[in-house]
C-alpha cells in the first residue's frame, strides 16, 4: 500500500534505511527531500524503535522482520560484523520492491541531495542499472575493481535487473563480508572481467548494462576532497552534483559532525523540526551544540 501510494509516474520510489543509531540522519535526509520536493520516497525501519520514531514523525514507513537484531548503536560503521548484517537487507527489500513492479533508487540516509536525480537516472533506460563510483583517483576508470557503492543505486523493474539482483542477493547471502562486494563481484565478474570501457560493466547472463554515475554528478566522500571544503556548495554547483555520499568516513559520530560543520543539515534533533532556511544552521544551535543534541537524543 506504501509503495502504491507514493510512487511517481514512472513507478519509481526511493527507499532509505535506517536504524535507531541513524535516526536523526534519516530525519536530515527525509527533511532535505521534502524540501526538493520528494514526495515518492518510503523509509524501511531495521528496529521497532525507529519504526515507531517514523511512523510519529508522519513518514511513510515499513518495519523489516528480517532485519539483525542487537544492531550496535556506535560500532555500525563501514567494516564492522554489523555493518556487514545491516547492508545485507537493503539488496533483499530491493529485490523485493522489484519484484511488486516498482524501480528502486535505494540512497543511503548519509547522501546528501542538491537536486531530484529520480528522472535523470530513469532516463538511462531499461536492463540499465546505475551505481555511484566509490573510486577516489581523479583520472583513470571508475569502475575497477571493488568500486561499485551500493548505498546508492538505481535499478529498474525489468526482467534482466531482478534476475541480476537475485544473483546478488544470493552471493552475499553466502559471503562472509557486506553486499557491497557482491554487487561488483555478480555484475561485474571477478577482478572485473565484464568491465567495458571505463565506466561500465555488463553481466552477460542477463545483458544487464552497470554504468557507474559521472562523479562530478554523483561525487563519493573522498572526491576532490570536496568533504574538506569550507564551503561544499560552491564547488558542487560548478560540478552539477546531484548527490553527495557522506561515505569514506568510520564511525557514526564523525559521519554526523562533518556533515553538520559543512552545513548540509536540516534537521533540528532538539526541536524534532526541519531547519527553516537551506543549509543554514538552527537559530538555537551551534553546530557542536547540534552535535551534542543529536548524540543525546539517539541516546
Amino acid at each position: 500500500m506504501l509503495l502504491r501510494s507514493v510512487a511517481d509516474d514512472n513507478k519509481s520510489v526511493v527507499l532509505g534505511v535506517a536504524g535507531a543509531s541513524y535516526r536523526d540522519m534519516l530525519m536530515s535526509w527525509v527533511c532535505r527531500l521534502r524540501r526538493l520536493g520528494v514526495t515518492n520516497f518510503v523509509v524501511c525501519a531495521l528496529d521497532q524503535e525507529t519504526y515507531e520514531f517514523s511512523a510519529l514523525q508522519g513518514l511513510p514507513v515499513f518495519r523489516d522482520p528480517t532485519s539483525p537484531k542487537n544492531v550496535s548503536f556506535d560500532d555500525c560503521h563501514f567494516g564492522t560484523q554489523c555493518f556487514k548484517r545491516v547492508t545485507k537487507v537493503k539488496s533483499r527489500i530491493v529485490l523485493e520492491i522489484l519484484r511488486m513492479g516498482y524501480n528502486v533508487l535505494l540512497s543511503d540516509v548519509d547522501v546528501y541531495w542538491f537536486h531530484n536525480p529520480v528522472q535523470f537516472l530513469h532516463s538511462l533506460g531499461p536492463a540499465t542499472f546505475a551505481a555511484q563510483s566509490d573510486e577516489y583517483n581523479e583520472t583513470g576508470p571508475i569502475n575497477l575493481p571493488r568500486r561499485l557503492n551500493s548505498g546508492f543505486y538505481y535499478a529498474r523493474s525489468d526482467s534482466a535487473t531482478i534476475t541480476a539482483m537475485e544473483m546478488v542477493v544470493k552471493h552475499a547471502a553466502k559471503s562472509n563480508s557486506s553486499e557491497q562486494p557482491s554487487f561488483y563481484d555478480v555484475l561485474c565478474g571477478k577482478e572485473g572481467v565484464n568491465r567495458l570501457g571505463n565506466d561500465r560493466c555488463l553481466e552477460p547472463s542477463t545483458n544487464l548494462t552497470v554504468m557507474f554515475l559521472d562523479r562530478d554528478l554523483f561525487p563519493n566522500g573522498a572526491y576532490k576532497g570536496l568533504w574538506g571544503r569550507r564551503d561544499m556548495r560552491s564547488p558542487c554547483r560548478k560540478l552539477g552534483c546531484f548527490i553527495i555520499h557522506n561515505n569514506w568516513v568510520n564511525g557514526r559520530k564523525k559521519k554526523l559532525q562533518r556533515q553538520m560543520e559543512s552545513g548540509l543539515w536540516d534537521y533540528d534533533p532538539g526541536f524534532r523540526m526541519c531547519l527553516q532556511s537551506w543549509g543554514e544552521a538552527s537559530s538555537s544551535f551551534t553546530v557542536a551544540e547540534q552535535f551534542h543534541a543529536s548524540d543525546d537524543m539517539e541516546s
